[in-house]
């Protein structure tokens, strides 16, 4: 009988988690077709825009663990919700700022960390400054569709999330129509970022309350751990691209290409995070008894899931995304390198359940962990033994795994 009642319950949170899925799904497809249009310029915007996705996980890093923290605090505390998103709102803003200032000084410092010819990096200079425009409309956007989210209004986000997306491409027909090719693409993306971001506030009839040391505190609280294991997962990340780059302009073409195509098909494990984290959060609130066995039975039926997502959409995304390199030239390194996909859609159902529990001590030893630990001595055995790409697609695999395996064991010692 408890079996039945825990497979029920888990039902339960598959059918909730489900919105969450369809709608950074649908998002997927979207920014597929939208970064389809800026590489379909060529190899050198292949190169700068996938250069530039690391930089800019890298850029959007405080930022992102702020949104974060924020939804941890909000989804345990609606009650006060006011007060939590204007403080919210205030450290976005005062943070995006700052790093906005130090990203437009030092653009073209920055892209020395890749080797890149003159070319692609005075385009890579420019969309860099662009980006120092775009951050704090980018930035107090998380606050509102947080709010949106923890309430369930899934329909909300997927609406404006299409509207926004449409702008965008539309953009980037314009752009590539005229010349204006990555520059005028990456206008295109900050006019789409200020009609979402506007959208969201607007719907979810954002209200002004205080901005209190007491959620300020909290906020930092979770922020700080989750800053932590990003700031070591971006200067991995960026050391790995780096040394990526070093391969060879022909090897960095194909290594761009898989890693764009991986990076896009993860996004979809942002709303299964999004879900699990209001599912669990209900769960510890009503005290559900087995809650563990029931996570780990979840995560595995989300690799199931990540299993049949990563089937069905590798080579259409490489079609869209990638077909500048030959899929044969791709294939089979595409697979490899998409066991960090599988990985990091278990990872987040740990994560979503530690960050239910207001636990971020273990997350913040994730990068640390798997990043410093894993990749970057494997990352310099296979460039020592010359392995190429078959081991850049096999090492982030084997970090996320030891990762996820690190959450598990931690989440066993402590709440079993």
């Amino acid at each position: 009988m408890k079996n039945k009642i825990q497979h029920k319950e888990i039902l339960k949170t598959l059918v909730f988690v489900l919105p969450y899925i369809v709608v950074e799904f649908t998002n997927t497809i979207l920014v597929i077709i939208d970064k389809s249009l800026s590489n379909s310029v060529g190899k050198t915007a292949i190169i700068v825009f996938s250069s530039f996705i690391t930089l800019n996980w890298a850029i959007n890093t405080v930022q992102g663990c702020i949104s974060q923290a924020h939804s941890i605090v909000l989804v345990r505390d609606k009650t006060n919700y006011k007060n939590i998103n204007t403080t919210g709102v205030a450290l976005e803003l005062f943070c995006s700022l700052v790093t906005s200032i130090v990203l437009f000084i030092f653009s073209k410092n920055i892209t020395y960390i890749y080797t890149l010819e003159d070319n692609a990096r005075e385009i890579l200079t420019i969309i860099l400054k662009l980006k120092a425009i775009q951050l704090p409309f980018v930035s107090i956007g998380f606050i509102a569709r947080n709010d949106l989210k923890i309430n369930n209004k899934t329909r909300e986000i997927f609406i404006i999330m299409v509207i926004a997306s449409i702008i965008n491409i539309l953009g980037d027909i314009i752009s590539i129509k005229y010349g204006y090719n990555e520059i005028g693409i990456y206008i295109a993306t900050i006019v789409s970022t200020i009609i979402n971001t506007s959208l969201l506030f607007i719907v979810s009839k954002f209200k002004i309350g205080k901005v209190t040391l007491e959620y300020i505190k909290e906020i930092f609280e979770y922020a700080k751990d989750l800053i932590f294991n990003k700031v070591i997962q971006r200067i991995v990340n960026i050391w790995y691209t780096s040394v990526a780059s070093s391969f060879g302009t022909n090897i960095y073409a194909i290594h761009c290409a898989c890693a764009t195509i991986i990076d896009t098909v993860t996004e979809i494990s942002d709303g299964y995070h999004s879900g699990l984290l209001i599912a669990y959060s209900n769960d510890i609130e009503n005290k559900k008894e087995n809650l563990i066995r029931k996570v780990d039975i979840v995560g595995f039926y989300g690799i199931g899931f990540g299993v049949l997502i990563g089937i069905i959409l590798m080579y259409p995304t490489w079609w869209l995304l990638g077909r500048a390199i030959p899929w044969n030239e791709c294939n089979p390194y595409i697979w490899f390198y998409s066991l960090e996909f599988l990985a990091t859609v278990a990872s987040c159902n740990y994560t979503a359940y530690l960050s239910a529990n207001k636990d971020t001590k273990a997350i913040r030893n994730m990068a640390l962990i798997g990043g410093l630990c894993v990749r970057i001595p494997l990352v310099m055995l296979a460039k020592y033994i010359n392995l190429g790409l078959i081991g850049l697609s096999f090492v982030c695999g084997i970090d996320r795994t030891v990762r996820t395996i690190y959450l598990r064991i931690y989440i066993k010692r402590k709440y079993v």
